[in-house]
C-alpha cells in the first residue's frame, strides 16, 4: 500500500469541517446530486486503500472541496434546470410576450396620470388633495416591490403575477368609475399594488428561465417596453384628456389589463410549478408547500414594520413643503417614526425572524450596497424629470397636456433604446461595471445641460436635450439588476431583484419631494416679489398661477405678466436641476468603487458563488 499524504489528508479534513459548518450542509443530504459527488470521494478512498491510485495532490483536494462545498447549490440548480427544460422553447416565447405586455402596462400606468391630474382635480374640485394621487400610487407600488420577492419564493411566481395583474385591473375599473377624489385615491393605491408586483415578478421570471450571461439582453427588451410605455403614458393621458375624457385612460388600462391577465393565465398556469427559486434556502423549502404552509412561513412582523415605515416616510415627504411645512409637528412625527420603525425592522430581521423578509447579511456585500446606492440616487433624478418637465413645458411654452407629453417623449425613448443597447452589449462582453459608471456620468451631463437652459431656448432644443439623461438612465436601469444578481447567489434572485426596484422607487419618492420643495420655494419667492406694485387683479392672477399655470395663457392676460410667471418657472426648474447634479456626481464616484472585474460566464458565476458561501460561513 502506498504511503498516505498527510498534508492532503489534513486539507481534506479541514475542508470537511468547513462543509459541516456551512449553512448549505444541512440540506446537502436531501438533494439528489450530492451523493454523486460523495460517491466519487468514496471511490477515491477505496482506491487509496487498495494502492491502485496515487494519493491526491493538494490542488486536487482543493478542487474536490470546492465541488463538495457547492454540491447542494449545484444539486438544487440541476433539479430546477431539468424542470425548466420541460418548458418548451415555444412556451418560453409565449411567456416572454406576456411579460412584455405586463411591463408595458406597468410603465404606462405609472406615468399616465402625470398630464391629466389637473383635469381630475378640476372635475372633483379637489386641487388641494391631488398630490395624494401619485403619493398613494408610489407608496403601494414601493411596498409591493419589497414584498413581492418573498411572497414569490413562498408561492409560485405565476400565481403572484396573476394576482398583481388582477389588482391592476380592479384599480383601473375603480379609477374609471370614481365619483370622488377619495375613491380615486383608493383606486390608484390598488393600481399601485398591482404595478409593484407586475414589474418585479416579470423580471424575476425572466431571471428564472434565462441564464445570467444572457439575461441582460432579455432585460433590455423588457426595459424597451417599460421605457416606451413610460414615455407614452403622459402622451396618451394628454390625448384622452384633451379630446375625450380623463376616464378614457383608465378604460384603456382596464381593457389591456383584462387581455393580458387572460393571456398569461393560459400561458403560465400549466408551468407555474416550474417557476420557483433556482436553489432553496434550506432543506425544508425543497418539499412542496400548500398555501396554508406558505402563509405560516411569512414574516408578518417584518412585513408590518417595513410597510408602516415606508408609509410614514412617504407621507412625511409628501406633507413637507406642500400641505404643511417641514417643521410642522405632523411632518416631523411621520419622518421620525418612519426612521425608527425602519431601525426596528432591521433588528427584527437580524434577531427574531426565522425566515426574514430581507436577509440583512446581503448588505455586507460591497458591490450590492454600491449598486443600491447608485440606483437610489439616479432614481431621484429620473422621477424628477418625469414629473416636473411636463409642468415646466406647460408653464414656459403654454403647452397643453398632449404637447407637454410629446416634448418629454425623447427622454423615455432614449431610455428605452439605451437600455436595450446596454443589455445587448452586457450579454456579449460579460461586463456591467462599465455601464454602472457610464449611466450616472451621462445623466449628470444631461442634468447639467438642463440646468443651463433659459426661457429663450427653443422647445425643440430643450426636448432633444432630454435624450442625454435618458441615455444615462437606460444604462443604469439594466446594469443595476445584472450587477445585483451577479453579486449574490441564484436562490436570492426573488429577494434581490425587487430590492433594485425598491431603491429606484424610493429614490423617486425622495427625489420628487426634494426637487418639489426646491422648485416650489423658488417659485413662491419669485412670484411673491413679482406681486409688489402690481394691481389687485394681477396679484390674484399670479397667486392662482402657483396652483394652475394655465391661467396665464388665458385670453386677455398681458404679455409682460405672462413672461414674468414663465421666467419664474424657468428659474425654479433650473435650481431643481442644480440640486440633482451633485447627487449624480456622488453616484458616479460610488460606481467607481465597485470591486474587481467579474464576468458573467458559468465558470465565474460558480466561483463567485463559492466565495460568497465561504464568506457567509
Amino acid at each position: 500500500m502506498l504511503p498516505r499524504n498527510t498534508s492532503a489528508d489534513d486539507s481534506a479534513q479541514r475542508s470537511q469541517e468547513q462543509i459541516e459548518l456551512s449553512p448549505w450542509a444541512s440540506s446537502a443530504t436531501s438533494l439528489s446530486a450530492a451523493p454523486t459527488i460523495n460517491s466519487q470521494s468514496d471511490d477515491t478512498s477505496k482506491g487509496l486503500e487498495a494502492g491502485k491510485i496515487d494519493s491526491p495532490s493538494p490542488s486536487q483536494v482543493s478542487s474536490a472541496c470546492t465541488k463538495t462545498l457547492l454540491a447542494p447549490h449545484y444539486a438544487a440548480s440541476t433539479g430546477i434546470e431539468e424542470e425548466k427544460k420541460q418548458i418548451s422553447h415555444i412556451r418560453r416565447r409565449f411567456i416572454f410576450v406576456g411579460l412584455f405586455f405586463t411591463i408595458f402596462l406597468s410603465g404606462l400606468d405609472q406615468t399616465v396620470t402625470s398630464t391629466i391630474l389637473t383635469h381630475i382635480a378640476n372635475d372633483f374640485k379637489a386641487l388641494d388633495r391631488i398630490d395624494w394621487v401619485p403619493t398613494i400610487f408610489m407608496l403601494c407600488s414601493t411596498c409591493l416591490n419589497i414584498l413581492s420577492g418573498r411572497i414569490a419564493d413562498v408561492f409560485d411566481r405565476a400565481s403572484v403575477l396573476l394576482f398583481s395583474l388582477a389588482a391592476f385591473v380592479v384599480g383601473a375599473v375603480l379609477s374609471a368609475f370614481a365619483q370622488s377624489i377619495v375613491m380615486f385615491i383608493v383606486a390608484r393605491g390598488i393600481s399601485g399594488i398591482g404595478c409593484g408586483g407586475m414589474l418585479s415578478l416579470s423580471i424575476i421570471i425572466i431571471s428564472d428561465i434565462v441564464p445570467l450571461e444572457r439575461r441582460g439582453k432579455y432585460l433590455g427588451f423588457l426595459q424597451i417596453c417599460f421605457g416606451v410605455s413610460n414615455a407614452a403614458g403622459p402622451l396618451l393621458g394628454g390625448l384622452f384628456a384633451d379630446h375625450f375624457t380623463w376616464r378614457a385612460a383608465f378604460y384603456a388600462d382596464m381593457a389591456m389589463g383584462l387581455l393580458t391577465v387572460s393571456y398569461l393565465t393560459l400561458v403560465l398556469w400549466k408551468c407555474r410549478s416550474r417557476l420557483r427559486p433556482a436553489a432553496p434556502v434550506d432543506a425544508a423549502s425543497i418539499a412542496p408547500r400548500t398555501w396554508r404552509d406558505g402563509l405560516r412561513t411569512l414574516d408578518y412582523i417584518g412585513i408590518a414594520l417595513i410597510v408602516a415605515s415606508i408609509a410614514l416616510i412617504i407621507v412625511g415627504m409628501n406633507l413637507g413643503g406642500t400641505m404643511l411645512s417641514w417643521s410642522a409637528p405632523v411632518t416631523v412625527a411621520c419622518l421620525v417614526c418612519g426612521v425608527v420603525l425602519l431601525g426596528v425592522f432591521v433588528v427584527v430581521e437580524l434577531r427574531v425572524s426565522q425566515e426574514p423578509l430581507v436577509p440583512m447579511w446581503i448588505f455586507g456585500i460591497r458591490n450590492l450596497v454600491i449598486d443600491f446606492a447608485v440606483t437610489f440616487l439616479c432614481g431621484m433624478s429620473m422621477f424628477s424629470i418625469i414629473f416636473y418637465m411636463p409642468v415646466y413645458f406647460s408653464a414656459v411654452f403654454g403647452a397643453d397636456s398632449m404637447r407637454a407629453g410629446l416634448l418629454v417623449l425623447p427622454f423615455g425613448m432614449s431610455l428605452s433604446v439605451s437600455s436595450f443597447v446596454t443589455g445587448y452589449f452586457m450579454s456579449g462582453k460579460d461586463r456591467y461595471r462599465l455601464f454602472m459608471r457610464l449611466g450616472p456620468a451621462i445623466m449628470a451631463l444631461g442634468v447639467l445641460l438642463l440646468a443651463l437652459l433659459s426661457g429663450r431656448t427653443s422647445q425643440a432644443t430643450q426636448a432633444v436635450l432630454l435624450i442625454v439623461p435618458g441615455i444615462g438612465m437606460g444604462n443604469v436601469i439594466v446594469a443595476n439588476v445584472i450587477a445585483a444578481q451577479a453579486a449574490t447567489d441564484a436562490h436570492l434572485i426573488a429577494t434581490i431583484t425587487p430590492l433594485c426596484e425598491f431603491f429606484l422607487s424610493i429614490g423617486g419618492v425622495f427625489g420628487v419631494a426634494l426637487f418639489g420643495a426646491v422648485y416650489r420655494n423658488k417659485l413662491s419667492g419669485i412670484l411673491a416679489a413679482a406681486l409688489v406694485g402690481e394691481s389687485l387683479s394681477a396679484q390674484a392672477l399670479i397667486s392662482e398661477a402657483r396652483k394652475d399655470v394655465s391661467v396665464i395663457y388665458a385670453a386677455g392676460v398681458p404679455d409682460a405678466l405672462r413672461k414674468t410667471v414663465a421666467a419664474a418657472y424657468v428659474d425654479a426648474m433650473r435650481l431643481g436641476m442644480w440640486v440633482m447634479l451633485p447627487l449624480l456626481i456622488v453616484a458616479f464616484l460610488l460606481s467607481m468603487a465597485m470591486k474587481g472585474r467579474r464576468t458573467l460566464g458559468k465558470k465565474e458565476t460558480q466561483e463567485a458563488a463559492l466565495e460568497r458561501t465561504v464568506n457567509k460561513d
